[in-house]
């Protein structure tokens, strides 16, 4: 009677670890359109707000939810966790000190930092995208997040060298924020150019060509790579 019911339970119980542990495999595989999702929402959403201390505390905050996507996305080695969370959370804190203290110091300390974070997190995607061996659907995410963390990355550059020497583009209008260098690194990466932000420095010109042509060479050969493994694959099957 008892190893019946024992039976009877272990059967109860089953069934309900099954629907929980497919959810959390989703969520696990689906890391990356969780970061392509947090920096939609930082183009959608940040528009929205005028207030121009508003507008700084807003574009922080996503700035801040797109590290934390990020640690999400690259924590696939667990020998690095702990190195990515502390970089992350380095960067996070930095970056609200500066808020509050708003010093020259601690400008560029939290900027460096969150520059760096992002690269790193550049490079780990990119290592991913190379190891992949099939095309999924969070692989195309992997790559559009890519796409967007360069022109992300490349704004933070652009503030950097305003910084240090003021007057290094020329912008029509109001004094631009971060949110408009982040207009200017899209407009250069997309090859846009809609010309009311120009580069006038030859510093920040060498960074508008190394954009344009990593943007063109990023969708060439992630287009091309994807191309062959649907090929490969296909064969296989």
């Amino acid at each position: 009677m008892t190893c019946s019911l024992k039976k009877i339970h272990k059967m109860e119980i089953r069934p309900m670890h099954q629907p929980i542990r497919s959810i959390i495999s989703i969520i696990l595989r689906a890391r990356f359109s969780y970061l392509f999702l947090t920096i939609i929402m930082l183009f959608t959403f940040r528009p929205l707000i005028e207030s121009l201390k508003a507008v700084t505390a807003a574009t922080n905050i996503f700035v801040w939810f797109i590290v934390v996507s990020c640690v999400w996305a690259v924590h696939e080695k667990r020998r690095r966790q702990w190195f990515v969370i502390s970089m992350a959370a380095a960067a996070i804190l930095l970056d609200l000190l500066d808020f509050l203290l708003r010093s020259t110091v601690t400008l560029w300390v939290s900027k460096i930092a969150i520059f760096a974070f992002l690269g790193y997190a550049v490079v780990s995607i990119l290592f991913y995208l190379a190891r992949q061996k099939e095309v999924t659907a969070d692989m195309l995410m992997a790559g559009a997040s890519e796409y967007m963390l360069i022109g992300i990355l490349w704004s933070w550059l652009y503030f950097l060298i305003e910084t240090v020497h003021p007057g290094s583009f020329s912008i029509a209008g109001t004094k631009t924020d971060q949110f408009g260098f982040l207009y200017f690194s899209f407009v250069t990466l997309t090859t846009t150019g809609y010309g009311d932000v120009l580069p006038l420095s030859v510093q920040v010109r060498s960074l508008a060509i190394l954009e344009q042509i990593t943007g063109q060479l990023f969708i060439a050969i992630t287009v091309a790579r994807l191309v062959s493994l649907y090929t490969v694959g296909g064969r296989k099957q």
